[in-house]
């Protein structure tokens, strides 16, 4: 999780909850102007002093130096001087890492210099930056709580791509080829021949019985309607 500050104005106090633990880390991004502060200081304050205090000394007092110090009862300590990387009007990333037993700082990826803990990390109460500089944003990483002021960025996890499986064509189905099935030529079945048989044929023999007189057929009415009966000798 990452807590991000845009723009902020300077001086700058923000608080930070439950103090800094091991591997979190400050990112400052901006540039140093000109001005009458001769540069600029970061530092971590706790309730009755500073944890670590950060000055970046561009030629003020005749010193081109980054000083690391902390403020314990009431009064500085020996300071720390190390190489200043950082130029005016040119853009710089300071990065305060929390270690084990030390902070580490970084300028544009080189690394500053190491300072050991003298107050508990844990017992940080704000981040404040004051002096000649522009800030542009500062990134808060790995912290317990969302400090004052900014936005809360989730970092994106990278998930491995589950693997996409493709499954192999079922084998052809082999069709065999339609078999040509040569059906033998039939020969024409012969009808038989059938030869009709007549009967022998007897000569007719007309009696010399009375003729039949053959009468009118009945006609019978029914309802406007009539119907006929035949009747047969």
């Amino acid at each position: 999780m990452v807590h991000i500050i845009e723009n902020p104005p300077i001086p700058l106090a923000t608080p930070i909850y439950e103090g800094m633990k091991a591997h979190s880390s400050v990112e400052i991004h901006g540039d140093v102007f000109q001005g009458p502060q001769g540069g600029f200081t970061v530092e971590f304050p706790t309730k009755n002093g500073v944890a670590l205090h950060i000055s970046v000394r561009m030629g003020s007092y005749g010193q081109n130096v980054i000083v690391f110090n902390h403020l314990a009862r009431g009064r500085w300590h020996r300071e720390e001087h190390h190489h200043n990387n950082i130029v005016f009007g040119r853009p710089f990333c300071m990065k305060i890492h929390n270690e084990h037993h030390k902070y580490s700082v970084h300028v544009d990826g080189h690394h500053i210099g190491h300072y050991h803990h003298h107050k508990c990390p844990k017992k940080i109460v704000a981040l404040t930056v004051r002096g000649d500089i522009r800030v542009g944003k500062i990134h808060f990483e790995n912290f317990k709580h969302h400090n004052g002021g900014g936005t809360e960025v989730v970092m994106p996890v990278a998930v491995t791509p589950t693997p996409v499986v493709v499954a192999q064509a079922p084998p052809p189905i082999m069709v065999p080829p339609p078999q040509m099935v040569v059906q033998p030529m039939m020969q024409p079945m012969m009808q038989p021949m059938v030869q009709p048989m007549y009967p022998n044929i007897q000569p007719i023999v007309y009696p010399t019985a009375t003729p039949v007189i053959y009468t009118q057929p009945e006609v019978i009415y029914m309802d406007g309607y009539h119907h006929h009966h035949r009747h047969h000798c």
